[in-house]
């Protein structure tokens, strides 16, 4: 079977909407239709401002479409890591946000009838050796020492072909899974029903220009005026706030399977720190990516290619840790944004008086700290100030 070279999330039939074409003005233009771009939108028309909403390609067509489909709370390293790098209190400050965070949009995926795509049944961070089962341990002692959920499973209670006397798993029961592109496309049409506009395929060029006392953001064919903008990418963060260039853009790969007849893994799965990160839809298929650290100095690319090594060992890993031999039907990989620190920015871009915001650079756990700083981004528009400016870094940081 031919593998699709469209990502899973997106491969079902799609009418996009219009491009911008002329001039238009709004309070607020928020480039970038994903779900950092969508929840900002969302946020400032509860505020009642008016919206425009730009994307070069279609409503979840960037990073936040064409990921694993993860729903994670918590920051890209592990809790036990955070605390050493951020100290204790911004290391909990940021987890409690994110796990508020997942509560508010499954609420708010409820309104807009896409509770459906979530599927929260726990998240399993899986131990592959002695070594990491140790990190797991450390990682679940400090949660336990701040009070927050995580649940120790000893190796050989671990589901399937997961087991093994060496291993370990950390289960986190308010983790999940989501359809991102279903879901993101039904928060759209909601905001589109209280009055945004959203335009596709309008690619922004250069960054937004502050002209006086507002801000003209330029597409190929068009403009938005407006009193402020906000810059919601992730891996393309930098090419449009240049201040942001400790942002670099990263590609991550990931295949999906034919639909199985059997469960192989009950629950998501993050394992070897990380580097590897599997789940099974609700269709039955198989959902897996990793092995960035094999893609080495390539990953580092602003261009959504897969590649043939990194794929090649996906396609072992699915055979020999899941034992699934089922055929691959989609190939894709996503361009994501990485920080050294690793903290997303988030708040306004120098030089532009506070009229310019953006927020991006989630180390490749975007689809709750987006939503976070969705909540910074649009305070900061509302009110000039926002309590939780300090969880994340400044986007000149």
């Amino acid at each position: 079977m031919t593998s699709a070279p469209v990502p899973l999330w997106q491969d079902e039939p799609y009418r996009p909407r219009p491009a911008l074409d002329g001039e238009v003005r709004a309070d607020v233009c928020v480039v970038g239709a994903g779900v950092g771009g969508l929840a900002t939108a969302r946020r400032l028309l509860g505020a009642g401002l008016s919206v425009v909403v730009l994307d070069r390609a279609e409503v979840a067509s960037g990073a936040s479409g064409r990921n694993g489909g993860f729903f994670i709370a918590g920051a890209a390293p592990m809790y036990h890591e955070t605390r050493a790098l951020w100290g204790r209190e911004r290391a909990a400050a940021v987890h409690a946000a994110t796990l508020a965070a997942q509560r508010e949009m499954l609420e708010v995926a409820e309104g807009v009838g896409a509770r459906r795509h979530f599927r929260v049944d726990g998240l399993l961070r899986l131990a592959v050796d002695a070594a990491e089962a140790d990190d797991v341990r450390a990682n679940a002692a400090a949660l336990a020492e701040d009070g927050f959920p995580g649940h120790l499973v000893a190796g050989d209670d671990l589901p399937g072909p997961l087991a093994g006397a060496d291993r370990a798993g950390l289960l986190f029961p308010h983790d999940g899974s989501v359809h991102p592109v279903r879901w993101l496309r039904a928060l759209a049409g909601s905001l589109e029903a209280r009055g945004a506009r959203v335009f596709e395929h309008s690619r922004v060029v250069g960054p937004p220009v502050v002209e006086g006392d507002g801000v003209r953001v330029r597409t190929d064919a068009g403009a938005v005026r407006c009193d402020r903008a906000v810059v919601a990418v992730d891996g393309d963060l930098a090419a449009l706030v240049p201040s942001a260039r400790s942002v670099r853009p990263r590609r991550l790969n990931m295949l999906a399977t034919a639909p199985l007849r059997q469960t192989v893994l009950p629950v998501p799965v993050y394992a070897r720190y990380g580097y590897e990160y599997a789940h099974q839809t609700a269709d039955g298929r198989i959902a897996l990516g990793g092995f960035s650290d094999l893609d080495g100095d390539a990953s580092w690319t602003d261009r959504a290619a897969v590649s043939a090594p990194v794929q090649a060992r996906l396609d072992r890993w699915l055979a020999d840790e899941l034992g699934v031999d089922a055929p691959v039907t989609h190939r894709w990989a996503g361009v994501v944004g990485f920080a050294e620190d690793p903290l997303p920015r988030c708040g306004p871009v120098p030089g532009t008086g506070g009229r310019v915001l953006a927020l991006g650079g989630y180390n490749g756990t975007g689809h709750v700290q987006a939503w976070v700083a969705s909540r910074v981004v649009a305070d900061l528009v509302v009110g000039g100030a926002s309590a939780s400016a300090g969880l994340y870094a400044a986007v000149d940081a």
